[in-house]
Formats: structure tokens, sequence, C-alpha cells
């Protein structure tokens, strides 16, 4: 029973927090941006938190006077609001976001039920969320176990609801992963607006597909994936309509990867050169140049901070300097497409997202649309050839190219799949003839 009020308390405080600046949002600048349903504007709120969060990770302070103060904010302005607009309460009564809840609070029981780490996430996370909820900041991190290399956005998520939870028990630091999971996958979903049925039909669909729950057993690929599901998704909204604000979004989105893991850095680089691609497409490319130039400066500056206070390693346990032959080369493209057949088994939402490129030529999409999934097709072409470069830069590894690509290729190709979901949702909605926003 008190495990039950513990889960309670936990999604409460998730919801509550991403209702957080609801109030401040108006009509003006929701429909400026596109943003209408309610699944927009709690991902929004939710961003802009682990965003608040995120800088507060730095500083050294009481992490349960932040959590309060937040968590009573967060009511007092919304419950101000409720009061002096009862149409703001009736938003959240909708079907799909109840159901919303009722799924996250099956899983958050699931996973409580049995809170198991795998190897990974007790050798190199969660002695780092550990250290969060003992109230340590980044810095202190080179005292950590583990590679002190390694980010720690999704590390201080876990100690900081770790920390601030009834029970104060590890798993519940842990469920805010499941949580912005379930989000991503529901606000995706939105772009089917037209039809509810098929809105909650494919977001239940695509939870049994992509959930497993190995991965939150300590993994970052899990925000990996979903953070690349919400980028997929305002920056399509942005192909369409062009706003500053939604490239905000997307900016803020992109450049929080880095720090969820190693590899986000590279995620950064093949997203803003697919941009610069296509530039000329783009009518105010000005904007699409800020974006680039600034993403790319705020990774310098990340790589030197991880210089200066702990340790720099991009390459992780891989290297530049290369002894093979032709032999080793031939052995790794066979290895590559093995692992690439598997893992599209193991995660059956890459063989939806590979049979939604082969048949979309069938549908009579709009031009910014074509353009948005020549984008797409970009990235996966950058993606392919960033696998094998990663395992390229293995070749010699004393461990053998079998060991990291049993062991790694499957996660990497779940966190990237979260970027190409979008391409499913637009197949599907021109199959049933509908209009996209």
């Amino acid at each position: 029973m008190t495990e039950i009020i513990n889960i309670f308390f936990i999604l409460f405080t998730f919801l509550a927090l991403s209702a957080f600046p609801l109030n401040i949002y108006n009509q003006k600048f929701t429909h400026s941006i596109g943003v209408i349903s309610i699944f927009d504007l709690v991902t929004l709120n939710l961003l802009l938190n682990i965003f608040a969060l995120f800088v507060i990770s730095f500083i050294v302070i009481d992490y349960s006077k932040i959590y309060i103060s937040l968590l009573f904010f967060s009511i007092s302005t919304n419950l101000f609001y409720f009061f002096s607009k009862k149409k703001y309460f009736k938003f959240f009564l909708n079907k799909e976001f109840i159901f919303f809840i009722l799924i996250s609070f099956i899983i958050f029981s699931s996973i409580a039920r049995s809170p198991i780490l795998s190897w990974d996430g007790i050798e190199n996370w969660f002695f780092k969320a550990q250290f969060f909820f003992y109230n340590y900041n980044f810095f202190d991190l080179r005292e950590s176990r583990g590679f002190n290399y390694y980010p720690h956005l999704g590390t201080f998520l876990w100690g900081f609801f770790w920390k601030n939870s009834i029970l104060q028990y590890e798993y519940t630091g842990r469920l805010i992963y499941i949580y912005i999971f379930l989000l991503s996958i529901f606000s995706i979903s939105d772009l089917l607006y037209k039809n509810n049925f098929i809105k909650l039909f494919f977001s239940f669909f695509t939870i049994l597909l992509c959930f497993d729950n190995f991965l939150f057993s300590g993994y970052q690929e899990v925000l990996l994936f979903s953070f690349l599901i919400f980028l997929s998704k305002y920056i399509y909204i942005y192909f369409l309509n062009e706003k500053r604000l939604i490239l905000l979004v997307c900016f803020l989105i992109l450049n929080l990867i880095p720090w969820i893991k190693n590899e986000g850095y590279l995620f950064v680089i093949i997203f803003t050169l697919s941009l610069s691609l296509l530039i000329g497409h783009f009518k105010i490319k000005k904007d699409i140049l800020i974006f680039i130039l600034f993403s790319w400066t705020l990774l310098i500056v990340k790589n030197f901070i991880f210089y200066k206070f702990l340790s720099f390693n991009p390459a992780h346990m891989g290297s530049l300097i290369f002894s093979f032959n032709f032999f080793d080369i031939f052995n790794l493209v066979f290895l590559i497409i093995q692992g690439l057949v598997i893992a599209f088994f193991k995660y059956k939402i890459w063989l939806l997202i590979i049979g939604s490129f082969i048949f979309y030529r069938n549908y009579n999409f709009s031009t910014k649309q074509k353009f948005f999934i020549k984008f797409l097709k970009i990235n996966l072409i950058f993606y392919l050839l960033l696998i094998f470069v990663i395992y390229f830069s293995v070749i010699n590894d004393f461990r053998g190219l079998n060991w990291w690509i049993d062991n790694s290729l499957d996660r990497l190709l779940y966190g990237i799949s979260g970027f190409f979901i979008i391409q499913i949702i637009l197949v599907t909605k021109y199959y049933k003839n509908y209009n996209l926003k």
C-alpha cells in the first residue's frame, strides 16, 4: 500500500511539474507555433523544467528545496488559474490524457514490482545518480565510479526524483524515464489529430513495439529515443510553418541530447549537417545558420567543460590509429549487416520505419512534407555511416568486433529509431486519407 502511494505521489509530481508554467501560455502564442494539444503543452513545460534542472545540476544546492519550490509554485499557480478559468481544468479531461496517466501508472507499478538494475546501469550510471541523491553537483562527478566523461543529465533526473520521493527508493528516480518515454509517444501521435481512436491505437501499438524493460534498468537510450521523438515532431512543424519559436524549441531539445549520452554530440553533428545540406529550401536561411552555429558552439563548450573539470574522451574506447586489412573491412561490414538484421527484428519498430520509407512514394505529400522526408532520408544515411565509423574505430580493440556489435548496436539503433517514427506517422496519416497539420 505504501508503494502504491509512493507511485501516485511520483506520478503527481511529474504531472505537476509538466504543468508548471502552463498558465503563461496564451492562445496567440500557442497558435502562432501550431501548439494546440495538451501533450504539446505538457511537453514544452517538461522540457523547460528539465532545462532548469540541468542548469541547477552545476550548482551546489539542496535539491530538496528546489523540488519543494518548483512543486509549490506549480500547484499554486495552476490552482489559481483553475479558479479563474474553469475551462483550464477541462483541457486536461480528455480521453487521451487520461489514458496516458493510466498507462503511466501501470508501467510504474510494473517497474516497482521488479526494480532490477542492469550491469551497465550499475557500473556506469547508478553511482552518478547516487551522487546527486546526496546533493553533489556536476563538478563532483570526477570522484564518481564509472566513466567520468559520460554525460550526466539522465542520472541527475534519476537522482533528483529518487531523492524527492516519499520512500526514497532508487527505482522511483528512474520512473521519470518512463514518463518521458510515454509522453514522447503520445505527443507525436498528435499528428494523427483528426481521429482519437487512431491516435490511441498508434500510441498503444508503438509502446508495445518500443517498450523494453531491460532498457529501463538504468540505460540512457530511452531518453535518447524520447528526445529524438520530440525533436522530429517539432522540426517537422518548423518545416511546415518556419516559426522561430518552434526552431527555438528544437534548439533546446537538440542541445540537451549531448548531455544524456556520449554519442549525443554525434547526433547533433548529423542533424546540423543535414540541415545545412538543405538550407537553400528555407525562406529564412539566417535562422538556420544561427541554429547550426550556436549548436556547434555549445558542443565545443560542452567538450571544454568536460576537458577542464572531468575528462574528455569523445571516442569512448575507440581509436583514431588504425591498422587493418581488407579482410577486416569485409568482416566489419558482414558483422554490421548481421547486427542490423538482428536489431531490426528485436526492435520491430524499425521494420515499420523501413516499410514507411519504401511505400511513401505512393502518397501525394505536399512540397514541404516531401522536403521534410528528404531531410529524414539524409539523416538516415548519415546514421548508417555513423554506425560504420563507430565500429570501425574499435576494429583493433582486444574485445573484438563481435563483442562490440553484440553488446551495443541494438541499443544504438533503439535510440536512433525515435527520430524516424514520424515517418510512420506521415504514411499512416495519408493511408487513411486524413489531412496533416
